[in-house]
């Protein structure tokens, strides 16, 4: 019985550069309740612009829709090298902007992001695709056989499907010519489920087998490869599985004599260093390898397959570790025949024979944890991988648990010396799509960081506050952590985390004379030797219609607007600075108002440590410009730094308006001694 989960992770808890928390973690902390910190009433949103995408070399104008896309300032993209500006609109609307991408010659075929900036904020992220095969675009008069639109390979078709109906397409063929369909749907971004079935041109009727649905590594996407024995022309068919379809249902029909990868192989590589990457699924035996840059603080980097002279099939995903990593070298089928493993350290394997049984020796030392762990789903591969830990003799002293996902367990060796680690099929199959990655890494001190939004808003010369919602301290570690802003000049800012505290707003800070316009960043953390960045995991799996193994490159990227001053401004100090284990403060509220600007100013708590409170409520009245709000502390508080945040807002000309400043750090003391009264001087009893 088959394992195989609705879900994924996005990258493995020890050896990679990128960090998500699995179940079953015993020394991490408890989640606390989620923070909620929507975005800025005023920011610009984008909804699902179909198809956004160009050629490398190329340059595309586009109209991106959504909403609060009047007064744009910029556009960005993940691309690197591409240039993105918005095209000057005579007439302004917040229901488009027209943006113009220029690409790189060199730029790679994958996926990036693109985002819009306004006067009052950065847009959400919308997937942009750069493709080197020819775009045409969907007619709407295909949608029966008798009716299909006529292509020509190479191209890819930029479609969206309706309910109820499939989109047909016919091309000619040539005898022994081999072309792959492949559609990708959700890989970016779309709701469609799809299906791709090749018909014969002539009788309208199915070609047996020729039907593509959940290719394995596609995430719900399909592909297929044929080489056609005769000339002629065949249809291929899209559609939805249950026949859905919608303005957001779209996709793009890529044909050609391409190669599809299931996954990379090596599965990963080591970070910072040059990687030669092949890859493994039906057809990749003659694929040359690429060879990849591995930048020292990439999460993971991406491989597209290529045949000489031909176009790329899509990238495959390709983690980055911190540890060694090899490859397995047959014949490994037996313990006297073990490849050797250094800990920590990975190594990429294949089940690639009908038997096949993969078997590597590690040293272990007495009483060192180690954590062993096979990823599979992980990088898009559909293999189920059974773990056990051998001694010298051949006896079994732990094991993976067959039922668990990820394929991770603990093992402390009882005494020095060798052992063995073997790794078998669980469903017993075989071929070149099983492959695996097992890692064997000492269980070390860690920390997780989640990210409640990816996107802010913050003046020229101000702040605001991005909110942590949760910091899990893994193996032991009970620390505290650093966090701080990771971007470009323009942007500061960090606050220390101390011992026990799993949330946190870290300031934010715009350099003065910063340009209008998006800026990109990262939260940084940093637990003694370990630096991991925030993670924005269910964020991003929303972006892309629920895809369980999100993008790696899109998991950590945030994006700040530089914009122009808000109609009012709001700056916060404590009274006193120090607050008194068990006793309380004033948190003082200054507001600056453009004349528009006059109404009440509410005013709420957003963030207060454990055992630290806001008033709940207030506000500045209107034409007020000072206020406060009461803080009050528990006599058993934590010592030390307290940041504190709250929200302000206001309606100016009928619009709603928010201001989050940057947090006032307040300093937590335990209460002052009282002073012993001084003794009153002797009278003199002679003195009259």
């Amino acid at each position: 019985m088959s394992r195989r989960p609705v879900w994924a992770f996005a990258a493995f808890a020890t050896g990679f550069g990128l960090l998500v928390v699995f179940g079953g973690n015993p020394t991490a902390t408890g989640q606390p309740k989620p923070l909620v910190v929507p975005p800025a009433p005023q920011a610009p949103s984008l909804t699902s612009a179909a198809n956004l995408g160009a050629k490398p070399g190329d340059t595309a104008e586009l109209t991106l829709p959504g909403g609060n896309l009047a007064d744009a300032t910029g556009v960005s993209i993940s691309c690197p090298g591409a240039k993105a500006e918005v095209v000057p609109d005579a007439k302004a609307d917040a229901g488009k902007v027209k943006v113009k991408v220029t690409l790189p010659a060199d730029a790679a075929v994958g996926l990036y992001g693109l985002r819009a900036a306004t006067k009052h904020g950065v847009s959400n992220l919308r997937p942009f695709v750069v493709d080197d095969l020819p775009a045409v675009a969907e007619t709407d008069a295909n949608r029966s056989k008798d009716t299909a639109q006529p292509v020509t390979a190479p191209c890819v078709v930029l479609g969206r499907t309706d309910a109820e109906v499939s989109d047909f397409f016919k091309l000619k063929v040539s005898a022994g010519q081999r072309l792959t369909f492949e559609v990708l749907a959700r890989r970016i971004g779309s709701p469609l489920d799809p299906i791709v079935v090749l018909h014969d041109g002539a009788t309208k009727r199915e070609l047996i087998d020729k039907y593509a649905d959940d290719t394995p590594g596609l995430q719900a996407d399909a592909r297929l490869t044929h080489t056609f024995p005769a000339a002629g022309e065949v249809l291929v068919e899209v559609r939805d599985t249950t026949y859905r379809g919608g303005a957001d249902f779209f996709y793009r029909l890529r044909i050609g004599d391409f190669p599809g990868a299931t996954t990379a192989f090596p599965l990963a590589v080591e970070r910072g260093k040059d990687a030669k990457v092949g890859f493994a699924g039906p057809g990749t035996e003659d694929l040359p390898p690429v060879t990849l840059k591995v930048p020292m603080t990439a999460a993971g980097v991406n491989a597209a397959p290529k045949r000489a002279g031909g176009p790329s099939g899509w990238p495959v995903p390709v983690m980055v570790s911190r540890n060694p990593e090899g490859v397995e070298a047959e014949p490994n089928n037996e313990p006297a025949k073990a490849n050797p493993l250094p800990v920590p350290g990975g190594v990429s394997a294949k089940f690639g024979s009908k038997g096949d049984t993969d078997h590597f020796k590690i040293a272990g030392k007495k009483g060192q944890k180690l954590v062993i762990a096979a990823l599979t789903y992980e990088v898009n591969a559909p293999t189920e991988v059974l773990v056990r830990v051998l001694d010298a003799k051949g006896a079994e002293l732990a094991k993976s648990n067959p039922a668990a996902v990820p394929t991770r367990f603990e093992f402390t060796p009882p005494a020095d010396g060798d052992y063995v680690v073997a790794c078998e099929h669980l469903n017993y199959l075989f071929g070149p799509n099983e492959v695996y990655h097992l890692s064997v890494v000492p269980a070390g001190p860690d920390v997780a960081v989640t990210l409640a939004l990816d996107r802010y808003e913050a003046p020229a010369g101000g702040g605001t506050a991005v909110a942590v919602t949760n910091v899990a301290r893994l193996n032991g570690y009970a620390g505290p952590v650093e966090l701080s802003i990771d971007g470009g000049p323009d942007l500061s800012g960090k606050v220390t985390l101390p011992a026990g505290a799993t949330q946190a707003f870290v300031p934010l800070l715009v350099k003065a004379g910063a340009k209008p316009g998006p800026l990109a960043f990262r939260v940084k953390a940093t637990a003694g030797d370990v630096v991991r960045y925030g993670q924005l995991t269910d964020l991003v799996k929303t972006t892309f219609g629920g895809m369980s193994n999100p993008p790696h490159e899109f998991l950590d990227g945030c994006a700040v607007a530089v914009v122009e001053k808000a109609p009012f401004a709001v700056a916060l100090k404590l009274d006193p600075a120090s607050l008194e284990k068990g006793k309380g403060g004033k948190l003082l509220v200054e507001a600056k108002r453009e004349k528009e600007a006059d109404g009440d100013i509410a005013l709420a708590p957003l963030f207060a440590p454990a055992k630290v409170t806001i008033a709940p409520k207030g506000s500045l009245a209107k034409g007020a410009t000072k206020g406060d709000l009461a803080v009050t502390t528990a006599a058993d508080v934590p010592l030390g730094p307290a940041p504190l945040v709250i929200r302000a807002t206001t309606k100016v000309g009928g619009k709603d308006y928010a201001v989050t400043p940057p947090p006032v750090v307040a300093d937590i003391v335990e209460p002052k001694k009282a002073e012993p009264k001084k003794a009153e001087p002797k009278k003199d009893k002679d003195k009259k």
